[in-house]
């Protein structure tokens, strides 16, 4: 029995350690997007920034396709997302910005996040739409209305 224990305990310990590894893996990562976009728009201009998970829409309830992890951050001048992995990057400029809203309330499971939908005009001219999973998503519109829909107006 004695042995079996020292066993638990040595799984127990390489599963921490995994767990605090992937932690500040993603802590970092974080730091280090945040950082370049610092640098690279100016201190000033990075007003929000959360974790969140970004797919397509298409107008249904849920019209999400496959939503991407990562970092969504409110710019003096639009939304800007970064992915975890595979460097995916979305920018919607405020200005083409037509709507933006969180969707009627339905019942949620435990694990699923509310979202928000922001409609723009793309770079052809024609209306897009992204799904944007987070926490606090109505305090996300109103920070992003107050932000770059009545400045650009």
């Amino acid at each position: 029995m004695g042995s079996l224990w020292r066993v638990l305990e040595w799984i127990a310990l390489f599963l921490g350690a995994v767990i605090a590894g992937g932690a500040a893996t993603l802590t970092l990562t974080r730091r280090r997007i945040l950082r370049h976009v610092r640098e690279e728009l100016g201190r000033d201009s990075l007003l929000l920034a959360a974790g969140a998970r970004v797919g397509g829409f298409n107008g249904g309830a849920e019209g999400h396709a496959t939503p991407a992890p990562g970092v969504l951050m409110l710019l003096s001048s639009g939304l800007y997302f970064h992915s975890w992995m595979g460097h995916r990057e979305v920018f919607i400029p405020g200005a083409s910005i037509s709507w933006i809203g969180v969707p009627e309330a339905r019942e949620l499971s435990r694990w699923e996040r509310p979202h928000i939908v922001v409609r723009f005009l793309n770079a052809a001219g024609k209306e897009d739409g992204v799904a944007i999973r987070l926490l606090y998503p109505t305090q996300w519109v109103a920070a992003i209305k107050t932000h770059l829909i009545t400045r650009a107006q």
